[in-house]
């Protein structure tokens, strides 16, 4: 594992270009970048596997795999630390931009999270969107740790169409898990 630093500037909107050795790990700590939300790209044609973890317990908060030519927006928040792994056998480069942060929404009625497992029971990745929060490409058979706001969408994306697959609510148990394949079988089913 290496622990890296990102050179911020005063500049909100920077870019910078970060190698990833092969079998390597890379974690940066909110405090280096506090003032900025992140735009991961992977220029590579490998995956990157992308980590939030709480910096105390280091407990996994949300994790998904950064698919080749994918890119995701990210919201790190105080406390929490990004981790970017490459299990490949050959380095990738990844391009991380500093993008200016959103303003948090003031309702505070939808400020409640709920803590859940997005569940690939497939063999095949499955592309979702979440807006403003992570476009996660779920490799098969694996799972993906999220904390949403109920009342957040997530879409699954087919080519160039996506379609609403779920609508956080208080029927997801916290600490639960949510089977996505089963839900895009039932959501075609339905089309």
């Amino acid at each position: 594992m290496i622990v890296a630093g990102l050179l911020l500037s005063s500049s909100i909107y920077a870019k910078e270009k970060l190698s990833i050795p092969a079998g390597e790990s890379v974690e940066f700590t909110s405090n280096e970048f506090q003032n900025a939300d992140l735009r991961l790209s992977n220029p590579s044609g490998k995956n990157v596997n992308v980590a939030v973890l709480a910096a105390v317990s280091r407990q996994k908060i949300k994790g998904f795999g950064l698919a080749p030519n994918g890119s995701v927006e990210l919201i790190i928040e105080q406390g929490e630390i990004l981790k970017l792994s490459n299990a490949s056998s050959k380095e990738v480069t990844i391009t991380i931009d500093f993008i200016a942060k959103k303003e948090q929404l003031n309702a505070a009625a939808s400020n409640t999270y709920i803590s859940f497992t997005l569940h690939n029971s497939s063999l095949k990745s499955i592309p979702l969107i979440i807006p403003d929060v992570m476009n996660p490409n779920l490799s098969p058979l694996s799972n993906s740790g999220v904390s949403l706001k109920i009342g957040q969408k997530i879409y699954y994306k087919k080519g160039l169409s996506r379609k609403i697959l779920l609508v956080v609510d208080e029927t997801i148990k916290p600490g639960g898990k949510v089977d996505v394949a089963r839900l895009i079988r039932q959501l075609e089913k339905d089309s």
